[in-house]
């Protein structure tokens, strides 16, 4: 299991009503070339790497099937557990990165 936070400034990536409960959004960090999703689950907002960490690492995990923390990958059906990040079933072996994530003044903030 990785857990990744980073020590990079928090930044604003879209507005915090963007995110309905039980939903996965996909923002790109052009600076840092970087795919990374954000869910709310219970009100609670979770930031992770949006690419799956499979063999071919091009599946979306904001396009996969979120039920509760548990995210399944659309292509290959990985399952990771979105609060930590680790896999709960393969293919993938590889945990994903999860980041510092919260709703500051009505906008998503993620230090990444």
């Amino acid at each position: 299991m990785t857990t990744e936070l980073a020590a990079e400034a928090l930044r604003t990536v879209g507005p915090g009503d963007a995110i309905p409960n039980d939903f996965v959004v996909p923002y790109y960090l052009d600076d840092l070339k970087r795919r990374i999703s954000v869910a709310r689950v219970a009100g609670r907002l979770y930031a992770f790497d949006d690419l799956c960490t499979c063999a071919d690492r091009s599946c979306p995990l904001s396009g996969g099937l979120l039920t509760g923390t548990t995210l399944m990958c659309q292509c290959h059906g990985s399952r990771f557990d979105i609060t930590t990040g680790a896999v709960i079933n393969g293919p993938a072996t590889k945990a994903l990165h999860v980041y510092e994530v919260q709703d500051v003044d009505g906008g998503i903030q993620i230090r990444a």
